[in-house]
């Protein structure tokens, strides 16, 4: 089985690391620029078929539009395990940091989430197989190409996620607007999973109950809460702070 890539940024990344293709699209309506030239440069270096279609055409394929005149075909997704991100961490000589996604429904949040998270030097990143948006093709391009270079792992469900980590010695974290603890003073150091419920309803209850660690981010506006995908970001670039410091 093949997926389909989409978005210049992403389709670039695809390529440079590695990921196995079969075939390029382009639009043939689409104009010369330096970023799609590299594009079709680097898919010839590899021999890949490189074919013009009706940007149209690319819409119906990828089934979305935000494809900016390219699509890649790539092969089906090897999905990773938390012992490969444990391992990632020992590897790197120190602690593991995981982002755990529990039942995110908007793919531009899901995304924006992985390209946080490889930003921030995580391990990987777990979602569930079912109540959670797919790594669709719109996922993959709100992350500009972070998927391609991040280990994910996708899980009959979140609890079970969560039993593996704290197994593994993981403190699990979770922004939530009540808690009394504030992140800027809350020590995130140590190996740690990084939580983030869905956009409407947060946290579930069970997996509030399961998380170690509470916090939240002091608000100095009229707005009571952060966006999901933007409270995650926060909350990892917070643990790299502390891992910096």
């Amino acid at each position: 089985m093949t997926e389909w890539i989409g978005g210049r940024r992403p389709v670039a990344e695809a390529l440079a690391a590695g990921r196995e293709a079969h075939r390029l699209l382009v639009s043939s309506s689409a104009r010369p620029a330096p970023e799609l030239r590299t594009i079709t440069d680097a898919a010839r270096r590899i021999q890949l078929p490189v074919d013009r279609v009706p940007a149209d055409q690319l819409t119906r394929i990828g089934g979305f539009d935000g494809h900016q005149g390219v699509l890649l075909e790539v092969a089906e997704r090897r999905w990773a395990d938390l012992d490969e991100m444990l391992g990632l961490a020992r590897a790197g000589g120190r602690d593991p940091l995981v982002l755990v996604l529990e039942h995110l429904q908007d793919p531009t949040n899901f995304g924006t989430l992985l390209r946080s998270a490889e930003a921030a030097g995580a391990d990987g990143v777990v979602f569930p197989e079912r109540g959670a948006a797919p790594l669709s093709a719109a996922a993959v391009k709100a992350s500009a190409g972070a998927s391609e270079h991040l280990l994910i792992a996708r899980l009959p469900t979140v609890g079970e996620a969560i039993h593996e980590l704290k197994a593994a010695g993981l403190r699990l974290v979770a922004a939530d607007q009540d808690a009394p603890a504030s992140a800027w003073r809350t020590d995130l150091t140590g190996p740690l999973a990084v939580v983030v419920g869905s956009e409407g309803s947060g946290l579930s209850g069970q997996t509030k109950r399961r998380c170690d660690v509470l916090v939240s981010f002091p608000m100095a506006g009229r707005v009571a809460s952060l966006n999901a995908s933007t409270a995650g970001a926060l909350l990892l670039f917070e643990v790299v702070r502390q891992r910096t410091a």
